[in-house]
Formats: C-alpha cells, structure tokens, sequence
C-alpha cells in the first residue's frame, strides 16, 4: 500500500485499495433491490463504485477538504486516541451515506430524508463511526455528481423539515445506494469498501467459485501464483470464502482447525490491478526449524519485529519465535506475513507453511 504522512490518508488509502470489481452479474438479496431490477441493481452499483473510488482517492489527495483530523502516521509504543481518531475520520464518507440511507424514504430516483431524524441518527453514531464536519462530507457529494436539495454548501435550509439525495447522471445510482446501504449493518467491515458480496445472500454466498472471478482481474506471475495455489486448495479439501471478520480483507482462505479457531491466508484484489496475499500465523515457534530449507526470499518474511501500535505496553498477544538462532517478536495486531514476491513456483512453498501453521496449532491444542 501506497504511504502517506497523515494516519487519515493511509486508511482512506487502504480502504481504496480494496475495492474490488462488481461483476457484470451475481445473484442480488432481493431485499437491496429496492424497486430495481437485478440488472439494474447490478449497473448502479458498479457506478457507484467507481464513483466511491473517486471520492476515496480525492480524500487521500485532500484530506483537509473533508475536514478530517491531520496526524501524522507514526509507530507509537503506546495506543494513540488521536492517531485512532484521525484513521477512523475515513470512514466518515459511507457512514454518512450509510445514516442517509436509514434514515430516508426512496421515491424514484431519490432519497427523501427527515433532517430532524437524520441529525439524532448522527449523534447516536459510536465514535469511530461519528460524522464531524459532515457539511464538508455533502459539498464534496456534490462536486462528484450527486445533488442534495435543501443543502446550500454549508448548512442545511432552516425552514425545510427534509432534504433529498439524487444523482441525475445515472438514476441507478441512489436506488442502488438506497438498497445497499438498508441491508449492511455499519459495523461489516467492508461495507466500507463497499464490497459487492453484501448485497448476495448469506445463503448463496460463494465458496470455491467466486476465485474465478478474482482470477479474471490478475496477470501475469500473480495469476500463474494464484491459480496453483488455488489448485492447492482444492486439492487439500480446504474452502476459500468472504471474510469479514477483519478490515478491509476482500476474500479469505480459512484453514479451520476446530470451531471459532481458524488461520487465514488473506488474498486481496487492490484497485491497481494487483495481487495482495497475506499468511496470518500464530504458531511460528512450533515449526521454525523446518523453515530453514525455505529460498531466502521466503524465509525474510520471518525476520520481522514490530513494536505494540494499538496496545498498552507490554503487550498482552506477543507472538514470539526463535529463527536462526535470533529470537523475534511481534505485536499480536502484527501477526500477518506479506507475500512479496509472486513466483508461480513458491506456491507450493506456501502450501507447505500453512501445513506447519495447522499442524502446529492443532498440536497446541492437545
């Protein structure tokens, strides 16, 4: 991911980052139809997408312009509420679409909504969710394409009981947002990148098929990787779903080792066109010796340390291994490995680590 100086911007950033492609067709919840059809629903969403990809890449350029806090991003030792406050202020954008949305009535190709309602709705938000300077959040609605009556660049009209939220170039577009938006509790991660499996059925969720779709976006070195290690996958009987369970993560290959007790190698599709694949591991200090036949472009990954981010001091989830002679120690926040090199070849390499990481954790369970 892309750094930036502010803690605002490199959240914005990682929430651009991943945003995926809306396919040209999925099965759709009725439910967020909202008077669309399948098709339709299909279309407004992928322009509002695009245009939320818009406005998440102004906010990385300007994040003053939207009135979010400027801290600087640096490691703290100790948790900082201000750093916190400043990342969280990214999310400002979908959490007032997302207020609009529950608070309002669709009626054609706008949004009705009760200025009284909408307000109350907006003190009652939990603070990483808050919508401060929400008059800056609107201006900049509009200087992307969408119109909001009873608005007039800074405030809203005193004499007017309700406003409305249209976006005239596409008509899709707010119905598509409207029916979205009513179907995802503000608390799903990524809602926030507005990830297209919210709207699917829990039911209908895809499992080993939706990597296909993944696939159609790589080239290269990353597809050749990422297709063996899809054959990996399902050829040790392993499943690869959504998971929403951490921010931002797009799709997940979940390895359960019992019930509530899983390990995760994360693959993320980035706005950029490429493959971001992460190993989440816990039991590194079972299985460290083995790791020493790895090429040395594997085996860097398991020289890193990393200082607690958004912890007291000292830690209370170190995760801690011995390697090549040197100890090492990570935050527990820290426990993800970034794959950096895509060689078609390591997949392999990969599959045998996760092997060490399941047979290790479940040896710690006996």
């Amino acid at each position: 991911m892309e750094k930036h100086e502010y803690c605002c911007q490199n959240a914005a950033q990682d929430y651009l980052d991943h945003v995926i492609p809306v396919p040209n067709d999925f099965n759709v919840n009725p439910s967020c139809l909202s008077g669309l059809s399948k098709e339709d629903f299909i279309g407004g969403l992928k322009a509002l997408t695009e245009i939320i990809k818009s406005l998440y890449g102004d906010m990385v350029r300007n994040p003053a312009e939207y009135g979010l806090p400027l801290v600087e991003d640096i490691k703290y030792e100790k948790f900082n509420p201000k750093a916190a406050d400043s990342a969280h202020s990214s999310r400002r954008l979908i959490s007032l679409l997302h207020t609009l949305a529950q608070c309002g009535e669709l009626s054609n190709t706008e949004i009705l909504v009760n200025k009284k309602f909408y307000l109350e709705a907006c003190k009652k938000l939990k603070p990483m969710y808050k919508i401060s300077n929400g008059d800056m959040i609107f201006k900049k609605l509009c200087d992307f394409g969408f119109i909001v009556e009873g608005f007039n660049g800074k405030t809203f009209d005193k004499h007017s009981e309700f406003f409305t939220l249209s976006y005239p170039d596409d008509g899709r577009v707010v119905p598509a947002l409207y029916g979205y938006m009513n179907n995802t509790p503000l608390k799903k991660h990524a809602l926030f990148s507005l990830n297209y499996f919210l709207a699917i059925p829990e039911n209908e969720l895809p499992v080993n098929n939706h990597q296909m779709i993944f696939a159609e976006y790589l080239s290269g070195d990353e597809k050749k990787f990422y297709a063996r290690f899809n054959e990996y996958i399902m050829a040790d009987g392993l499943t690869m779903g959504v998971s929403d369970d951490y921010s931002n993560i797009s799709f997940a290959v979940e390895y359960l080792i019992r019930p509530k007790d899983k390990t995760r190698l994360i693959a993320c599709y980035s706005h950029n066109g490429k493959l971001r694949m992460r190993l989440r591991l816990r039991n590194i200090d079972g299985y460290a010796d083995n790791l020493e036949t790895l090429p040395e472009r594997i085996k860097q990954l398991f020289r890193k340390e990393s200082n607690c981010r958004f912890c007291q001091t000292p830690c209370g989830y170190q995760n801690s291994w011995r390697f090549e002679g040197k100890a090492y120690t990570v935050c527990g926040y820290d426990q993800y490995f970034d794959i950096t090199c895509y060689n078609p070849a390591d997949a392999e390499h990969y599959r045998q680590i996760i092997a060490y990481e399941v047979e290790a954790a479940k040896n710690k369970k006996r």
